[in-house]
């Protein structure tokens, strides 16, 4: 990188920490809920002298610059600008999983969203490891890459499927077109939105939030909220500051959808590309074998259910909420969810908590170990144990689960 860039982008991300007040920084720091004199532009951007070379499609599908701020090439280089290691305007590092500032009581703590993992080499074994010396043993992709969704698709594996370098299948993306391009702002969008953690309003054409009415503060709309102290159920308005918002990165503070609807919350969000993961039912027409290559007929496949109270559960005795490991994240639910700087919510587990996606899972990476039955080659005999890659197919991975191999099924089920 050329030295005065350096310095300029460097100045940029100081003069973004310098110039924002804690609890403005609190608030998504330079993302999202601009004042109409607002200087946050300028930590990112230049109207007339950017040198960077990354690129937009706008909606008539012309590619534009960025404007950016940066030599970097792609936006994952430019975003570790700030959230990694050594960048200078965050105390999230995504790239390792760490918190660095105070939260909740805690310091330097793991991120509730895992780690994408830093390349490093530990007793030998050369990997990518998060912050605490763990092996990151899957993530989301983050580089620009294409991926295609597990459950995208019609029926979870539509026939434009392609496979990886390891020869698993992989499935498409939510709408069945193409495979998704997988960066930072695939899942968030850096200028703000109605969601929880700027998730996107719209992913790939697909509503998960967004805005309703016209002028210059239309309502928002989210389908992801929080219960963390002051933040705003009803969504996050444009041009609005909220100081008393106090973001958890360290403990999972997550909440029921806004209104109870079961197709929004984060579930109905990640729905925009993982199509086929949430539906009501649990039974789905798996189309052409669900992507392992051996099967020609459509076969039924049963899922989880996600975005339910734990009081749906009617097995032959219910679900011990009051053994529930601290911690547990459910999405808790809201008993007021009227104010506009935020509802309260019950602190403690409930049977009318919900189980969604990330109860199980990690959104950015995980780093736990899959073994014995959680780790075989071949799906129809599962005997062998130990004998895959570390993990079940179709993804052969730790699948971006919380715990090692299926301790997120005992949190619950206490079996």
């Amino acid at each position: 990188m050329n030295k005065t860039i350096k310095l300029l982008v460097l100045a940029a991300a100081v003069l973004s920490v310098l110039s924002v007040p804690a609890a403005a920084l609190a608030n998504f720091g330079t993302h999202g809920n601009y004042a109409m004199d607002t200087e946050e532009c300028a930590g990112c951007h230049r109207s007339h002298t950017a040198p960077s070379s990354i690129t937009w499609v706008d909606t008539l599908d012309r590619t534009r610059s960025a404007l950016l701020l940066t030599d970097t090439t792609t936006e994952e280089l430019f975003c570790l600008t700030c959230h990694d290691s050594t960048g200078q305007g965050a105390y999230t590092n995504v790239v390792e999983g760490v918190y660095y500032g105070t939260d909740n009581g805690t310091h330097d703590g793991a991120m509730i969203s895992g780690a994408f993992g830093r390349h490093d080499t530990v007793n030998g074994v050369a990997g990518l490891y998060d912050g605490f010396g763990r092996l990151v043993t899957s993530s989301h992709v983050t580089n620009g890459s294409t991926w295609g969704a597990f459950g995208g698709g019609t029926f979870g594996s539509p026939s434009t499927a392609t496979a990886d370098a390891n020869g698993n299948v992989l499935g498409s993306l939510g709408k069945g077109s193409t495979e998704i391009r997988m960066e930072c702002g695939t899942c968030h969008d850096v200028h703000g939105s109605s969601n929880y953690r700027i998730l996107r309003d719209v992913v790939y054409g697909v509503t998960v939030g967004g805005y309703s009415g016209t002028g210059p503060d239309p309502t928002p709309t989210p389908f992801v909220i929080s219960k963390e102290t002051g933040f705003p159920v009803s969504g996050f308005l444009l041009h609005t500051g909220y100081p008393g918002y106090v973001p958890n990165y360290t403990v999972a503070q997550y909440s029921v959808a806004p209104g109870n609807d079961p197709l929004k919350g984060m579930g109905g969000w990640c729905v925009g590309c993982h199509t086929t993961y949430m539906t009501l039912a649990s039974r789905y027409d798996a189309g052409d074998g669900y992507g392992y290559g051996t099967e020609t007929s459509p076969t039924i496949r049963h899922r989880h259910p996600v975005n339910t109270p734990l009081s749906n559960f009617a097995g032959p005795r219910p679900l011990n909420v009051a053994a529930l490991p601290v911690g547990v994240p459910l999405a808790h639910v809201l008993t007021d969810a009227t104010g506009a700087t935020g509802g309260v919510a019950n602190q403690t587990d409930t049977d009318g908590d919900w189980v969604d996606c990330l109860a199980c899972h990690n959104a950015h990476g995980s780093s736990s170990v899959m073994t014995g039955w959680a780790n075989v080659a071949d799906p129809a005999n599962v005997m062998e144990k130990d004998t895959g890659l570390g993990g079940v197919p179709p993804t052969n991975d730790s699948a971006l689960l919380r715990l090692d191999n299926r301790s997120a099924c005992e949190m619950c089920h206490n079996m």
